[in-house]
Parts: structure tokens; C-alpha cells; sequence
């Protein structure tokens, strides 16, 4: 059944009635165009939290703030935020009992998430979107209730923006040549639901899903060679997350590591999926935190379920989008994109990261500083592999503290400038 027309609602505060206009209407139009009952739902609730709300909504970060709105959301209605560009910035305010004196406004780049700075990180954010310095592509791509931004965007800001194409022989069709399988992690939980979950995915989208032990992320899908049977590993990667889990990865640094062990796959498109409700959790903040962090700084899409049936609609979806993006683009793209990794190959590359490297401690022990995000701490380990390279560059610049603390900064883009401070402080600290 189709989702109903939304009804205009009344507005408590009138101060509020522009941001809830703004929502009516992007769902209405939304409706038009074709739209889940999930994400109607969705839009829906934020409408009517929106409606009932008690606060003045002036900012993005006010409205993250309301119960039902969460990164999609944000991202649906950035652009048309009223007043979005010169007022999303709070009031400057005097200290009490500092006369003269303005309370410093922290550094842009937001703090990697942990419970602890969930709000200062979100405030931060929020700002960085609505001065547009990230780039946040408005272009998406739509299946049922799979939504993931435009497929060949370059979120590792390599030159082949493309993404990677099994082997074509001669004038072969991509589903002549391979059938497309969904492979789930053999630790992947979903409780009772077990086998069932697979039959489902199978039985509703036609798609043949197999379960094996990955060497890292819960979901990926393989092209298969019909007559070779070589598996490739077509460039998709999910990571799956329940939002308590979620919040225990965030506080014991397991969240971190994935992640990074996600970016050295050597999969382009990482998939981030979410499930569950935040909004039950005490840690809410820092689940919508770590949702914003991971798609907006770390170049993820992420996905949002309610539960276990929308997360088996959700791989189904995806695994047809796949298959319609690589059937389409076949033909055209396969001589000069990048080659897949065999299935042997994928696994080799993702097998080491259990013997980790000096490089790859050193970048786990720079994500602990704040403002350093896995991109940055994978841009510095690029120019100094350890701890002793990145300390010698240093001594080499004298003692110019000034100098010592922007240096990161002035050798790669990915470093702002907060990040080469504290990096810096915790390299050459003094006592």
C-alpha cells in the first residue's frame, strides 16, 4: 500500500512554521516522485516532532536535536535551510565576569566521536555542512529503500573515480558473462532470524546469497564467471551495526578500527549500515554523532534500518542496484576501469591487517587525538610512516613552534588545521 498524502499540522512555536513547511513540502514532493513507506515514515515523524516542538529550530544542529531527525534528513533539507548560510553559528557571547574577553570558538574539524564530545562534535559538523566546505553530493541513487550517493562519486579522492569492472571478453553482456551473488559474513547476527533472513533475501529478489567467513565488513557481493567460475569482488562493502553495538564500539575503540580496516580493503564504496532506533538509546547524541562523522568526513554511505525486515529489504535492494549499475556500465567501462580483485586476492590483501604494521599502530594511535579522523591519520602515516619520521621533521624546522604546529597542515589538505596542532602537542610535548 502506497504511503497517504502528509496533512499539514499545526505549528506550536510560529517561529517554526518555515522549517516545517520545508519538510511538508520535501515530502509531498517526494511522494510524487516515489518513495518507501520507511522513508515516509521517516519523514512523517520529523514533520510532526517538528510541529510539537518547544524550542525555536534556528539551525541545522537545533533541528538534529529533534526526536525522528537524523543524517538523512539533515542531508535532505541542508540546501534549503532557511537562513542556512549566514546564521547557523550561535551568537558570540562575553564570559561572565570576563569583561572583553569572547569565548573561543573551537576548530572546524569536529572531534572523532566518543560519548564524551557526541554534542561539541555534532555542533561542529553541522557548522562545516552549512558553510559547504565538505563536498556532500545531492545526487542519489534509489531502489525500494536502498538510498547510497551517486555510485561512481570518488570518496577516496583517487584520479580513477570509476568504479573497478570484472574482466570482459570480446562483446559479452554482463549478466551473459557473470551472475551477481550476495555473500554474508558467517558471524553475521540476526538472532533467531538466522537462515531465514537469507531465505527471505533470496526468495523475494531472486538473487542467490551465500554465507562464507569474511576477513573483514559483514556483506559483500561477488561476480561470479558462468563458465570460468572465477569470483571477482566488485567494489561494495557493507558493514553492518546495531545501534548498541554501536554505541560499545564507539567507547571501546573497536568502531575505529573497523573502520579502518574497511578503508584498506581495497573496495571503493563502503556501505555503513545502521540498525535500529537511536533516538531509544541514552547515547542517541552519539549515534547520529558517529552517522554524521562517518558519511560526511569518512566518505561511507550510510544506511539507516528499523530492524531485522528492513535490513533484508535493504541488502536486496542493494544487491539489485548493484546488479542494474554494473549491467548498465558494462559494456562501456570495463576496458578502462580498474580490474576487481579475485575473491583469493581480496582476501590476501584483508588477511594481514591481523599482524598489524608499525604504520598501522601509529595511525590507530593518532585517531585518539581529536580532530584526527581515519583520513587524516592515513594522510599523515603517507608522509611519515612512524612516530620517529613524523619526530624528526619536526626537529628539523628548529623550534618555530608556529611552523611545527601548521606543518601537517601546509603538506596535506586532509590535515586541517586543529588536527597539526594537537598532533604536533602530542609528538612534542613538553614535560
Amino acid at each position: 500500500m502506497a504511503p497517504g498524502v502528509p496533512k499539514q499540522l499545526g505549528v506550536r512555536l510560529p517561529e517554526n512554521e518555515e522549517v516545517a513547511r520545508l519538510l511538508l513540502e520535501k515530502h509531498r514532493s517526494m511522494l510524487e516522485k516515489g518513495l518507501t513507506d520507511n522513508l515516509s515514515l521517516t519523514l512523517s515523524t520529523a514533520y510532526r516532532n517538528v510541529c510539537g516542538a518547544k524550542e525555536h529550530i534556528r539551525t541545522l544542529k537545533d533541528l538534529l536535536k529533534i526526536k525522528g531527525v537524523g543524517p538523512w534528513v539533515i542531508r535532505l533539507v541542508k540546501e534549503s535551510f532557511p537562513e542556512s548560510s549566514p546564521d547557523l553559528f550561535p551568537p558570540k557571547i562575553k564570559a561572565k565576569g570576563k569583561k572583553g574577553k569572547k569565548t573561543k570558538r573551537s576548530e572546524h574539524s569536529p572531534d572523532f566521536v566518543c560519548s564524551s564530545s557526541a554534542n561539541m562534535a555534532s555542533q561542529e559538523l553541522i557548522q562545516l555542512m552549512s558553510q559547504e566546505q565538505i563536498g556532500c553530493s545531492s545526487e542519489v541513487q534509489t531502489t525500494g529503500s536502498a538510498e547510497f550517493t551517486s555510485l561512481d562519486k570518488d570518496t577516496d579522492g583517487l584520479s580513477n573515480s570509476i568504479l573497478a569492472m570484472p574482466p570482459r571478453l570480446c562483446n559479452e553482456k554482463f549478466l551473459e558473462a557473470y551472475e551477481v551473488v550476495l555473500v554474508l559474513d558467517d558471524r553475521e547476527t540476526f538472532g533467531s532470524h538466522g537462515m531465514r533472513v537469507v531465505s527471505n533475501i533470496h526468495s523475494k529478489f531472486r538473487v542467490p546469497v551465500e554465507i562464507k567467513r569474511l576477513p573483514v565488513g559483514d556483506g559483500i557481493w561477488i561476480a561470479r564467471h558462468r563458465r570460468s567460475r572465477t569470483e571477482y569482488v566488485l567494489d561494495f562493502i557493507v558493514e553492518r551495526k546495531g545501534v548498541t553495538d554501536l554505541v560499545s564500539s564507539i567507547r571501546d575503540s573497536r568502531y575505529k578500527d573497523q573502520k579502518l580496516r574497511l578503508k584498506k580493503c581495497g573496495l571503493r564504496k563502503l556501505i555503513y549500515l545502521v540498525e535500529g532506533d537511536p533516538n531509544a538509546l541514552h547515547a542517541s547524541e552519539s549515534v547520529k554523532t558517529a552517522c554524521l562523522t562517518t558519511e560526511i568526513l569518512e566518505g561511507f554511505d550510510v544506511q539507516r534500518t528499523t530492524g531485522y525486515p528492513d535490513t533484508e529489504k535493504t541488502y536486496g535492494h542493494l544487491t539489485l542496484s548493484i546488479i542494474d549499475y554494473y549491467s548498465t556500465n558494462f559494456s562501456s567501462r570495463a576496458s578502462t576501469s580498474r580490474v576487481c580483485l579475485t575473491y583469493d586476492e581480496f582476501v590476501k590483501k584483508c588477511s594481514d591487517p591481523k599482524k598489524l604494521t608499525v604504520s598501522d599502530i601509529f595511525a590507530l594511535q593518532l585517531m585518539q587525538v581529536p580532530h584526527v579522523t581515519e583520513e587524516t591519520a592515513l594522510a599523515v602515516t603517507e608522509l611519515y610512516p612512524t612516530l620517529l619520521s613524523l619526530a624528526r621533521a619536526y626537529s628539523m624546522l628548529d623550534g618555530n613552534t608556529r611552523e611545527q604546529e601548521q606543518m601537517l597542515n601546509k603538506k596535506s589538505k586532509m590535515v586541517n588545521t586543529g588536527a597539526s596542532r594537537n598532533i604536533f602537542k602530542l609528538v612534542w610535548s613538553e614535560g
